[in-house]
């Protein structure tokens, strides 16, 4: 398993959560899930788009990834967007925010709640940047939204953001499967008591209540441990949520009213990154999960 290519490994955890949810055996083909993962560095997707044409499929490219398992084919569409991981993300954010501020000694950062302040070091200089006077997660999203590089050309239409070609969710994806997001999404949101099952509309207002700020933060105080984990992260948990909802709304063009399934574990097995031992696991259960890209 080691040395194998990210996105390959989010295949492999795809087999893994199927197996988990008993979608693999049989002769019966069943639907499948969208997986998102969101990592430090990179963000990927992996899905099975269907077409309404019976003539319609996916376009050949690195994009494409045919699965076989349980005796049935998938055809995938899959990417690693490198520098939109959660990490790169509030860099870029915050270079954003920086270049654009008026004044470069003290910068108000909408992506920050009111009160709060953070130190960030931007082109080898420590820049002391302020949240609001009021709550901004209509401006923080905005930024948001600027660095996925929506506007970017796209050479083959369509495309998601930042010019990569994607198949439109909401027109190839059925709104009845399952969507699974990995790592940071879960990291995001589990320790503030959101449950495992939840809608985008319900991550905007998780991402506005974490905004506004420690003033607004008193409902979570029947949470353990909720309150300390917003302390280790500070005023750049805003920032993270506003990233993590423009990612889905804007940059995979989700609607709001898309129900989405945060995860750690699967019938006790990790999903999202694989472990080196995802393979033996595997192997060990009886059946086959076999991965071939198409060039």
């Amino acid at each position: 398993m080691h040395g194998l290519p990210q996105i390959t490994c989010l295949v492999v955890s795809i087999c893994m959560l199927a197996n988990g949810l008993g979608n693999i055996g049989g002769q019966e083909r069943k639907a499948t899930a969208a997986v998102f993962d969101l990592g430090g560095a990179s963000t990927q997707i992996v899905f099975e788009p269907t077409f309404s044409l019976p003539t319609a499929q996916l376009t050949p490219g690195d994009h494409e990834y045919v699965l076989t398992f349980a005796g049935h084919k998938y055809t995938l569409y899959q990417h690693s967007h490198l520098g939109y991981g959660l990490m790169e993300a509030r860099k870029a954010i915050h270079r954003h925010v920086y270049q654009t501020a008026a004044s470069k000694t003290e910068v108000v950062h909408p992506c920050l709640p009111p009160g709060m302040d953070l130190d960030v070091t931007i082109q080898g200089n420590t820049v002391h940047m302020v949240g609001p006077s009021h709550a901004s997660p209509l401006q923080c999203r905005a930024i948001a939204e600027t660095i996925l590089n929506k506007t970017a050309h796209c050479a083959l239409v369509p495309c998601a953001f930042n010019g990569v070609h994607m198949p439109k969710l909401t027109e190839t994806f059925p709104s009845t499967n399952d969507v699974y997001l990995f790592s940071y999404f879960y990291d995001r949101t589990q320790p503030l008591g959101v449950p495992s099952s939840f809608s985008l509309h319900e991550l905007r207002h998780l991402t506005q209540q974490i905004c506004s700020g420690p003033e607004a933060w008193d409902s979570f105080e029947t949470i353990p441990g909720a309150k300390d984990e917003l302390k280790d992260i500070g005023p750049e948990w805003c920032l993270d949520l506003n990233f993590m909802e423009a990612l889905l709304v804007s940059g995979y063009e989700f609607n709001l009213e898309r129900g989405v399934k945060s995860v750690k574990k699967v019938d006790g097995n990790e999903v999202g990154w694989c472990l080196g031992a995802s393979l033996p696991l595997l192997e060990g259960t009886g059946w086959s999960c076999k991965i071939q890209e198409v060039f």
